[in-house]
């Protein structure tokens, strides 16, 4: 799932079906986009770094989809390749795993 195309339709998908209510974020989910979502509000760019570094707390932590980290790992690598994520396909895809952070971010804990 390197390929940005793929990781924006996995962004695009997610969003979709959170704001559908077919996929309710755990609150793993959602502490591991609180924690990338304070990388972006700093105003730099996020970098495959930054996303490693969540992902290795959130990993071993029950109820973190597999769905959402894979597409965490598939962003961290295309980040990484800098050709690729300078281009304007890996800009748009990290914006769409952005616009998906902001949302799960932005999601109330559960029994809330």
């Amino acid at each position: 799932m390197h390929v940005a195309e793929e990781i924006r339709a996995e962004a695009v998908a997610l969003i979709d079906h959170h704001a559908l209510g077919l996929w309710k974020p755990s609150d793993a989910d959602r502490r591991a986009a609180v924690s990338l979502f304070r990388f972006l509000e700093t105003g730099l760019p996020l970098n495959g770094e930054q996303i490693r570094s969540v992902l290795v707390a959130a990993e071993p932590s029950p109820g973190v989809s597999e769905s959402l980290l894979g597409l965490l790992r598939a962003t961290a690598a295309l980040l990484d390749e800098t050709t690729a994520a300078d281009g304007p396909a890996g800009r748009d895809a990290v914006d769409h795993v952005c616009l998906l952070l902001d949302a799960l971010a932005l999601t109330r804990p559960a029994g809330k």
